[in-house]
């Protein structure tokens, strides 16, 4: 088993859009939502996972957070174009949580074409067209 704490972060990790909001919760899910279909981001799906877990497993220690999950349609178009396995690696997927610690609503966004691209999820030979569609990706977030 390796130690997690003497490797530093991957690039997809160390480049995560993470951002805190002085709002409710309530509001902070709603308000992430609709600033991403701003962007033109498609959401397909809105997920309160600690409600999940609560009702499958019967746990109500988990803080509140949501899941919401988006698509942008160029994007998913261009990762489709370059193989369709990487359809595996979308849609995006946006965290809003609560921490104790804190009176703050986190919002945290791990880059799935980063994550295509760090993780080595496309054909060898489409490096340049990976590298095209994280730039892109960065365009509207």
């Amino acid at each position: 088993m390796s130690d997690a704490s003497s490797r530093s972060p991957t690039p997809t990790a160390d480049e995560a859009l993470h951002t805190t909001l002085d709002m409710p919760f309530e509001d902070a899910v709603p308000f992430v939502q609709i600033e991403h279909e701003l962007a033109d981001f498609e959401t397909v799906r809105v997920t309160r996972l600690d409600q999940m877990i609560a009702g499958m497993l019967g746990h109500d220690d988990v803080e509140r957070t949501a899941l919401i999950v988006v698509c942008h349609p160029e994007i998913a178009h261009d990762a489709l174009q370059i193989d369709p396995t990487l359809a595996g690696m979308l849609p995006c997927t946006t965290t809003v949580y609560e921490r104790a610690a804190d009176d703050r609503v986190h919002v945290h966004h791990v880059s799935a074409t980063k994550a295509i691209r760090d993780l080595g999820c496309a054909p060898a030979d489409s490096d340049e067209a990976v590298e095209d569609l994280v730039t892109k990706t960065g365009e509207p977030i």
